[in-house]
């Protein structure tokens, strides 16, 4: 089929790698991969609101152990007192030493402590959906840019070819062996081989601004990027397994069941601290000297038992018991609605993976067809048979068609990792071959 037959070699190729059959070069995406993961801005903030989660934990633990208050003054007092008695100018100085320990709240505070420590599970949910997502965004960024790269190939391969068959149909025409209609039906087809170049430089620059947004630098050469193998061991072979792992393993799923049972214990939390009070042991130490009038020092100790029941006499006690159970009420209907969400993602990219492996097929039936009738139509050329511009477009048909299955190849491959990331399988390792050396 000769050189403009190359592009369904190169097509073929590419679903090979894309498909496991060769293995990849260089590996920009395992270079790329694991230092995003590590000093990304999303990873990083998703990191610090972990590292805050588990220090509330520890204040919220902090309520069980004793309370110590120290409290000094020293000061100038001067009293004026009734007849017969001595006025007093003095320097009072006093120490205050008071130690209180929460012995009963009636769950509480027990409550608080496990709201706190759902909210750290919380965070470790959320630092695993950035994770993918950001995996996701790496991955599509990569391959969008090699698909704009490849179908910019195939643009000016077919500019350089319709211009090169223009200027020989013109030399026809000058030698008097063609026709003038044969030049302007080729020069027409040169302007829209034209626009689709400068679409797809367009598309080119924008692949690469996406990527840069993604990874903080440009990919550098487009052809020196490596193709990943698609790691389709990890996809089942059915939908009702896609489901069944994707309502199991989402991460996005799992951060809602959690702020699912945060609001539960919030309910628990605030019908303890509304409607019981709190019974709590404290023991104060005084050390005074010169206070009150009184000359010389004092030393004063109170050990006591006390309850605490604080009630507003506008019974908001009970409004507040209502917004914490219509807040459980909202928190239960998001995560149903979470999962009929999740559910439905997974059937979609299920449904947009199977869509991409036939409309791939189908281009690249469409291409070999088009590089069969090109090597016919040249056969038939040399015999007359055809004009040169049925040559030229039977040579720019298989061009494009070459260009459609390229793109619709990478439509597979993202497909395949939007599907993996909803099943909450995508990690570094399936996206470039080699597992984490630490722990995610």
């Amino acid at each position: 089929m000769g050189g403009f037959c190359r592009g369904v070699v190169a097509v073929s190729l590419f679903g090979a790698v894309c498909l496991g059959g060769i293995e990849a070069r260089g590996g920009s995406l395992a270079e790329v991969v694991p230092d995003l993961l590590e000093n990304h801005a999303q990873i990083k903030a998703a990191e610090a609101d972990l590292r805050a989660a588990k220090d509330r934990l520890r204040v919220a633990v902090g309520a069980w152990f004793p309370e110590l208050t120290l409290t000094a003054n020293y000061g100038y007092e001067n009293q004026i007192k009734p007849e017969g008695t001595a006025d007093t100018d003095m320097t009072p100085r006093e120490l205050d030493v008071s130690v209180t320990q929460l012995i009963w709240d009636f769950g509480a505070t027990n409550s608080t402590v496990r709201v706190a420590a759902l909210t750290h599970e919380q965070s470790k949910a959320v630092l695993k959906t950035v994770r993918p997502a950001l995996l996701l965004r790496i991955v599509t960024a990569h391959l969008n840019v090699q698909r704009a790269w490849e179908i910019l190939s195939y643009a000016q391969r077919s500019e350089a070819n319709i211009k090169r068959q223009t200027e020989l149909e013109s030399a026809l025409v000058e030698r008097g062996a063609g026709f003038s209609t044969d030049v302007l039906q080729a020069k027409v087809q040169l302007a829209g081989a034209q626009a689709r170049r400068i679409q797809a430089q367009g598309a080119v620059q924008q692949a690469i601004n996406a990527y840069r947004g993604v990874v903080g630098k440009e990919p550098g050469d487009p052809e020196a990027l490596d193709k990943p193998i698609l790691p389709v061991d990890l996809i089942p072979p059915s939908i009702e397994d896609v489901v069944r792992i994707s309502l199991e393993n989402n991460p996005q799923l799992q951060a809602a069941m959690v702020a699912n049972q945060i609001a539960r214990e919030t309910v628990k939390s605030t019908r303890a601290s509304s409607f019981y009070p709190s019974l709590s042991a404290s023991g104060d130490l005084k050390f005074k000297e010169s206070v009150g009038g009184t000359a010389g020092f004092q030393r004063e100790s109170l050990i006591k038992v006390e309850a605490t029941f604080p009630f507003n006499l506008g019974f908001t006690a009970v409004n507040t018991l209502r917004a914490s159970k219509s807040d459980l009420t909202a928190t239960e209907r998001r995560f149903a609605d979470s999962r009929d969400s999740i559910e439905e993602q997974a059937r979609n990219a299920w449904a947009s993976l199977r869509t991409a492996k036939e409309n791939a097929a189908m281009l690249m039936n469409q291409a070999n067809i088009a590089g069969e009738f090109l090597e016919l139509a040249r056969k038939e050329r040399q015999m007359d048979r055809r004009s040169l511009l049925d040559v030229l477009a039977g040579e720019t048909a298989l061009l494009n068609a070459s260009s459609d299955a390229a793109s619709a190849e990478t439509d597979v491959a993202v497909a395949v990792y939007s599907l993996l990331s909803v099943m909450g399988r995508l990690d570094q390792a399936a996206v470039t071959g080699v597992p984490a050396t630490t722990t995610q």
